[in-house]
Parts: structure tokens; sequence; C-alpha cells
């Protein structure tokens, strides 16, 4: 994108390639600071210069990391990601040295967000930046010690490339808004992903296998019922917190079913589904939603399920 670039569609902000060179030093899950995560690293045309960067989308300041230049943004309401998804974007941005954004600042999109830089643990001047396809704002680490977000998508997944120059794109699938169409249809019409009684869904990420049910094709997720592994391993979970694995495919961390088996193992297997499902029942509390799957009730949160 270019400085004072908006991209709307039926009242819904695109998410935008904050660069107008873009140049990718290190890509998502790279085996240096990247790895495990979908971060990329985004120099401009000519290495060494701290190029300006755009505002992808109207977005908050919600945190940031003066040693490292860094900030974390969320959009003030949901847009259009490049895989035609339609969220919030929480996203992250490092190594700016001119830093000098504040909490609940908002930037309008097309207006500068920052410089790239150099300012903490950075080779080259560059920006760093990760992108979650949701209102979660949670920053922890993963099995490698790097820290990322929940739900992180390849930058790819996240931004349209109009106006943008890709110099070195590392073989992404780059898309402008003219690639995704729309529907000229009315606001109640579109998936608002408030999950309601009768709403359909998908599930959203790749999720590990934690225990497998003694005797039965059913197994526990701590990520997508909240359920303690010791309540699992006791037995002591609700029957609607077990998953029937039938309905889920054996994949590795990036999500990739080649060298599966479909044979589930406790603590090792990941899985994920691409299955259609109804929600039955919401339960605003925990933040979960009741579906049938397979002829057997399941409770999840909320947080893992996409409406279309």
């Amino acid at each position: 994108m270019i400085k004072g670039q908006k991209s709307v569609r039926n009242g819904i902000e695109d998410f935008l390639c904050p660069f107008t060179d873009m140049y990718i030093s290190q890509g998502s899950n790279g085996s240096l600071s990247h790895k495990g995560t979908m971060a990329n690293d985004v120099r401009g045309r000519v290495a060494g210069i701290r190029y300006a960067y755009y505002a992808p989308c109207t977005c908050k300041c919600l945190k940031t990391y003066a040693s490292t230049g860094q900030v974390m943004w969320q959009s003030i309401n949901k847009v259009r990601f490049a895989n035609g998804r339609i969220d919030y974007a929480t996203f992250m941005t490092c190594h700016d040295d001119t830093m000098n954004a504040r909490v609940g600042q908002i930037v309008a999109q097309g207006e500068q967000l920052g410089n790239m830089g150099t300012k903490g643990n950075a080779t080259g001047v560059h920006c760093h930046i990760e992108i979650s396809q949701s209102s979660d704002p949670s920053w922890k680490k993963n099995i490698y010690g790097i820290y990322c977000f929940n739900n992180e998508y390849d930058t790819d997944s996240c931004y349209f490339v109009d106006n943008t120059n890709i110099i070195k794109g590392n073989g992404g699938n780059w898309r402008t808004t003219t690639q995704i169409k729309i529907e000229e249809q009315s606001a109640q019409n579109i998936a608002d992903q408030i999950l309601y009684v009768g709403s359909k869904v998908k599930f959203d990420g790749i999720f590990k296998v934690d225990i497998i049910k003694r005797n039965t094709n059913y197994f526990g997720c701590i990520q997508l019922t909240g359920v303690p592994y010791d309540i699992y391993y006791k037995e002591q979970a609700k029957d609607y917190h077990w998953l029937p694995a039938d309905d889920f495919t054996e994949v590795d961390k990036n999500g990739s079913t080649l060298g599966q088996d479909d044979i589930f193992q406790g603590g090792i297997s990941y899985v994920l589904n691409k299955n259609i499902y109804e929600v039955q029942q919401i339960d605003i509390k925990t933040n979960s939603a009741k579906l049938i799957m397979n002829g057997h009730e399941v409770w999840v949160f909320s947080s893992f399920l996409y409406e279309i």
C-alpha cells in the first residue's frame, strides 16, 4: 500500500499490506527467530533505509515495548483478510527506532504506523510483523521459547498487496482485492463472527491431541475444551468434552497431512477439522458453543470456531 491508501467494501475495511516495497528477509517458521511462528521480517527497496509503513486498517494501540520498538495493534472493527475471512486483526510490529505509539492511540487506515528499524535484537533495518486473525491479544512463548500469538496466520493469508511492489515474496500466494470477490449484500447477511444458535461454523486452527479415551475413538483437547489434563486422565471429564476422532484429520504442526497415518497418539498428534457444523447452543459465561459431531454432543470454546 501507499501512504493514504484506503480500501473499504460493503462497509468492511480490506486488510492491506503495510509496506510499499516488500522484501522478506526472514519468513514464517524460519530456522532463526521465527521458528514455530507466522512472523515475517520485511525490509524496503534498499537495505539499511528506515522506510515508513502504514496502517493496514484502522487500528488501536494495545501495548508498547519501548526497548524493542514493538507495538501491539488491533483493528477497531472486523476486517476482510486476503483469505476471505472477516474477523478482527491483532498484530505486532517491531524494531521501530522512532517508535512513539501510545496505548489507546488510534491510527486510521493509510496513515503512517511506524518506521523500519533496528531497535532491540534486530539484524539489519526491517519491520518484524506477525498477525492473528482474531481479537485475542494473548502473547506467549511457543515450544521453541519464541513469543507469538494464538491464531496466527501467514502474511499472505492476511493482507492484500494492492500497490505493494513485491521484491522478494518468498513464494507467497499474494492476492489483491480484485481476486477476492464479495457479493453486494446487506450487512445482516454477512457472517459477523458473533455466534448464535443456528450459526454455521468451521474449526479454526490446528489442535493437539492431549489424550486418548481408553477403548474408544474419542480424544481430549485442553485447548478446545479447557478441561485440565488430570481431569481427562482420571476420566472425570464430561462426555461432551471428549471429541470424536472420526471428524478430525491428523496433520503435522504446520497443517500438512504428508507422512501422517491418521492413528492418533495422545501428547504427540496434531489435528484439524474442515467440516461445517451448526451451533446448537451458546454458553456466554464460558464462551462455549455446543455442536453435534458424528452424532455426539460436544462443547468447545467459541473462539476456535469461524462463522461462515
